[in-house]
């Protein structure tokens, strides 16, 4: 992460702090943050409300995650089949054609081979 976003995200007055801190005192700190967010995190835990909340989020968008994960599986799987025939291709996308219709200049909608015809290297899909 980008230190200055980091740097965004610390209480007031920390910057100043750390920096006239040495190494001991650097670690203590760590120490105590860290005991800190365990606090927290038992807290988010033990809260009834929260729990509830997140409970009813789930039962909201379980059939939207649930729709979500067949398309990634769809779309796992044709990748798979895709490499397993070697059809997966490499090379650049062709972006004048629709790979939804297949119109556009292209002969084939979406990755064209490259020059070559070589193989794509093996990737995992999500």
């Amino acid at each position: 992460m980008d230190i200055k976003k980091i740097v965004a995200k610390l209480p007031a007055g920390f910057v100043e702090d750390a920096a006239g801190m040495d190494g001991n005192q650097l670690r203590s700190e760590i120490i105590r943050a860290e005991t800190a967010l365990r606090e927290v995190e038992k807290e988010m835990k033990a809260d009834e409300k929260l729990a509830g909340a997140k409970e009813i989020l789930k039962d909201l968008s379980g059939s939207y995650s649930e729709a979500k994960r067949a398309q990634r599986a769809k779309i796992a799987y044709t990748l798979h089949l895709l490499d397993e025939r070697g059809e997966l291709g490499v090379g650049e996308l062709d972006l004048e054609s629709d790979a939804v219709t297949g119109s556009g200049t292209g002969a084939r909608p979406g990755i064209a081979k490259s020059e070559k015809g070589a193989k794509a290297p093996k990737t995992r899909a999500a």
